[in-house]
């Protein structure tokens, strides 16, 4: 009889240590390999240094990248506390069949925890001079990172890319692989180090050429940028000197680029720049109730909220604020505009609660209820 790796009637896949991680260049998908550290794709981290992990509470925790692999895609980052998320070995058998049945776990186009499935393809695919186990799971953006598994729910290879030109064609980096980078992490003495391409030497500060093998680093990868940070876009600067200015942690709501996601108290907030002219801010607060819409409307439509101003999507009441972006280049008017930024953040931490005891509105789909109760 087959053994089923995930029966999904009596299997909990949220009970498993996998995890999405958010960057302000996209998001991904990462695996405990103990309480503390997470590992997951080089391309899902880098260049940044700190990264956002979410947890199933919606709660995220800061990580720190700690070794990065670019030539072979691996990075292992520390969390800010455990987590309590089962941990799944790295198999250490590498005999893989063509038809064998494969799992993946991930966070397929930033939708919760999902599970595809599917047969290896080619146990031993050589593509770009390394190899990868080859599959028809389906891989999408947001899998980075994540487990491929087999029937005894060990992890046979790492999620790292798919080909686009072509359909049921996607590639995983061997358990070998993995469990040699994790060895020579434990073995690790500095805080943050890169492999070098050639050698795998670790090298802990920018440099040239490899001081091992002499490989010219910079004709393999950027290395400068692993070791420097780049100087972000002035409305990447302005929207998170705005959030530490309300004591919102830039790293814990990045969400893609220019995109930003958090929860301040129970209310949702959604930052992004959807065109060159405009800064959109919005926070989808609570759902219309059944009676007295005319006292809510009438609360909605008055211009004693200005700046801000409410709309509806369906029956969720969005509270937004836009910024043009012009004003954001224009050095005189960022302090006031950052005093709105954090303004709206308050507001939305109050109003939703507001709407619901003073107008008998039903919480937003992404209302942290939990909050929301400690508050009334």
């Amino acid at each position: 009889m087959t053994t089923h790796l995930i029966d999904v009637a009596h299997d909990d896949i949220e009970s498993l240590g996998v995890y999405q991680v958010y960057t302000g260049g996209g998001t991904g998908t990462g695996f405990l390999i103990d309480a503390a550290h997470l590992l997951t794709n080089c391309h899902v981290v880098a260049p940044y240094r700190e990264v956002a992990v979410e947890m199933r509470d919606k709660t995220r925790i800061v990580g720190t990248v700690m070794r990065l692999h670019p030539h072979r895609d691996l990075a292992i980052v520390k969390l800010a506390r455990d987590v309590d998320g089962a941990l799944m070995a790295i198999s250490e058998n590498d005999e893989l069949r063509p038809k064998q049945s494969v799992h993946i776990l991930g966070f397929p186009v930033g939708l919760p925890l999902s599970l595809t499935e599917g047969v290896i393809s080619h146990p031993r695919q050589l593509l770009d001079e390394q190899y990868f186990v080859q599959t028809d799971a389906a891989i999408n953006p947001g899998n980075s990172g994540g487990p491929i598994l087999n029937a005894a729910r060990e992890i046979i290879a790492v999620t790292t890319c798919k080909l686009n030109q072509a359909d049921a064609v996607g590639f995983g980096i061997p358990a070998a692989d993995v469990r040699q980078f994790v060895a020579d992490f434990r073995a690790q003495q500095a805080t943050f180090g890169v492999q070098c391409p050639a050698c795998e030497e670790l090298i802990t500060h920018k440099t040239r050429y490899c001081p091992n093998c002499g490989t010219d680093l910079q004709s393999r990868h950027d290395f400068d940028d692993y070791f420097e940070a780049s100087d972000d876009h002035p409305l990447v600067q302005f929207v998170e000197g705005a959030l530490r200015q309300a004591t919102i942690d830039p790293v814990l709501a990045r969400h893609g680029n220019h995109n930003w996601s958090f929860h301040v108290g129970s209310a949702p907030i959604k930052i992004w720049c959807c065109c060159s002219e405009h800064l959109n801010f919005s926070s989808p607060l609570a759902q219309t109730p059944t009676r007295g819409l005319a006292e809510l409307f009438q609360y909605l439509l008055s211009d004693a909220h200005s700046p801000v101003a409410f709309d509806l999507t369906g029956s969720t009441i969005r509270m937004n604020l836009v910024v043009h972006t012009a004003d954001v280049f224009t050095e005189s008017e960022r302090d006031e505009l950052a005093n709105r930024v954090a303004g709206f953040i308050r507001k939305a931490d109050e109003t939703d609660d507001l709407l619901i005891r003073q107008f008998g509105c039903q919480p937003a789909p992404e209302t942290q209820t939990a909050l929301l109760k400690e508050h009334g």
